[in-house]
């Protein structure tokens, strides 16, 4: 009787304990596949953070830097532009950092957080190859925030000037260029992205 008891309390915890579903009305929509890493093309958000005030005062937004997640083969690697130049790190190690970071006084002082959102739909083959084409072509490109400032082009690029104009390789969106913000980004991928 015990085995039984248990047997049944592992089935209800593995199972979990959902409540049970109504019909959809009219067709039910297929249940997205569960992914163990994110998709090609998944975007990072940092939120608040050191630069908080300067961003919000400027664009009405918390968000303060977006990276992208390309994949190298079977490797995800993520692409930004931070000061100095525009670089990419392999996932893990970049999440390793952002763990690192949140967790000094200094970050959570400024309530510094991430959060990652991926594509609703795989982007195809073609439009990968161009972003990540695209992204190839600006690592070592200087970072600068002058054109955001300045409104107008410059030599270099931002976080989300970067992140708009990858994506935008695809056809998904239209990049602001240099007045892209992490905000606005974000603003543009909510109806693309989970």
């Amino acid at each position: 009787m015990r085995k039984l008891l248990v047997t049944a309390l592992l089935l209800v915890l593995l199972m979990g304990c959902e409540p049970p579903r109504q019909p959809c009305p009219g067709p039910c929509p297929r249940p997205r596949p569960h992914r163990s890493y994110p998709a090609d093309g998944s975007v990072i958000f940092w939120e608040k953070g050191i630069l908080k005030e300067p961003i919000y005062r400027n664009t009405g937004s918390d968000l303060t830097h977006a990276a992208i997640v390309l994949y190298i083969g079977s490797e995800p690697w993520v692409y930004e532009a931070v000061p100095l130049r525009v670089h990419r790190l392999p996932l893990d190690t970049y999440l390793k950092r952002l763990e690192e970071m949140r967790q000094t006084p200094f970050h959570q002082r400024r309530e510094f957080s991430w959060f990652l959102i991926q594509p609703r739909n795989s982007f195809t083959a073609d439009e990968l190859k161009a972003m990540k084409q695209y992204a190839d072509s600006q690592l070592g490109r200087r970072y600068m925030l002058r054109g955001w400032w300045k409104n107008r082009e410059v030599r270099g690029t931002h976080c989300s000037q970067l992140i708009g104009n990858i994506i935008e390789r695809s056809g998904w969106i239209v990049s602001s260029r240099y007045r892209e913000s992490p905000g606005s980004l974000h603003a543009k991928l909510t109806l693309l992205y989970d």
